[in-house]
């Protein structure tokens, strides 16, 4: 199955040792992006043929993003190559009571500038046919008014190509404000197939109850992920899964210490993903697997999800956690 991820590059700029962002004297470098985090996943858990399609700027910044994505097994062979500049966020690690910040610069990145149909999504359904999957982000149409037709464009096409369409609905309120999204977002999970969200959420820009997510929007599933703050150090962490004829499956919420929270929701969604297509599991199990994969994502530095299927499936046994030689 062709598994296409849709969206921005971008580069992550890290404070060191938990410095604020007025003590840094330097960043760690590091790739990343929404749905790039979910293809890492995905590729680290044993998927195959999963492809990154987005852009990047045709120079040697460019050139080192996709390096050390490709690093990690997708393929970047559809990634755009185009004048411009990357996106940039940085990142301040928080620390017990004191939160982490996240400062954006993404504006005119040569993503969000290159207009939809660069891409020629027509083609690239018909030279990849289903069965397949698209899956993008709610970052997406936030981008940018291209961004915005591109999330539209890609979900039609693809849907007319006999392709499962996944959305996972995280929402940047410096990227745009609440109304925006919500239109938005409801208008893009009524076409699209699966929904990947954190409860509070769906709940709050898709205006309906959980329980009737899928019967509204015509979904073959949603699977929500359920997050307790501590503090800075410490979450809680449990899912969710729902089906339009009322089933639904739940794993508790578990508390555990934080090394890096950035990452964890699209690392439970490419878990979500690759649960999915394997048609022997129960739905039981699926959420099982997906939570435990966004939450042992917190136990690895940067925003990738490194963790393989047997480590997930160790986790899910309570099998020993002593060193493995």
């Amino acid at each position: 199955m062709y598994n296409f991820f849709l969206g921005e590059l971008l580069m992550r700029l890290e404070c060191e040792d938990f410095e604020r962002f007025e003590q840094a004297a330097q960043f760690h470098v590091r790739y990343t992006g929404a749905e790039a985090n979910a293809a890492v996943a995905m590729c680290s858990l044993g998927a195959r043929e999963v492809y990154l399609v987005s852009a990047v700027p045709e120079n040697a910044i460019g050139r080192s993003c996709l390096n050390e994505l490709h690093k990690y097994g997708p393929d970047v062979s559809l990634v755009r190559r185009a004048k411009g500049r990357l996106g940039l966020f940085f990142l301040e690690t928080g620390m017990a009571l004191r939160p982490s910040q996240v400062i954006y610069d993404r504006r005119g990145s040569v993503f969000a500038e290159l207009p939809a149909e660069a891409y020629d999504l027509p083609g690239l359904f018909r030279s990849h046919p289903a069965p397949g999957w698209l899956h993008l982000s709610g970052t997406l149409p936030a981008l940018s008014n291209n961004g915005r037709e591109l999330a539209f464009l890609a979900v039609r096409e693809a849907k007319r190509a006999g392709y499962t369409v996944s959305l996972d609905l995280n929402y940047r309120s410096s990227l745009w404000s609440e109304a925006e999204a919500g239109e938005t977002f409801r208008l893009l999970v009524a076409e699209s197939d699966v929904l990947i969200a954190n409860a509070a959420v769906a709940e709050a820009f898709l205006e309906t109850p959980e329980e009737e997510l899928c019967v509204r929007f015509s979904l073959r599933c949603a699977f929500l992920s359920r997050r307790g703050e501590t503090d800075a150090s410490q979450t809680k962490f449990g899912g969710s899964l729902l089906r339009p004829d009322g089933g639904r499956v739940d794993t508790p919420m578990h508390t555990f210490p934080v090394l890096d929270r950035v990452g964890g929701g699209d690392a439970f969604a490419g878990a979500a993903i690759y649960a999915l297509q394997q048609e022997e599991w129960q739905d039981l199990y699926r959420i099982r697997f997906a939570t435990a994969c966004g939450a042992l994502k917190h136990a690895t530095r940067g925003d990738f999800s490194l963790s393989t299927r047997s480590e997930v499936e160790s986790l899910l046994s309570a099998d020993t956690l002593a060193i493995r030689r």
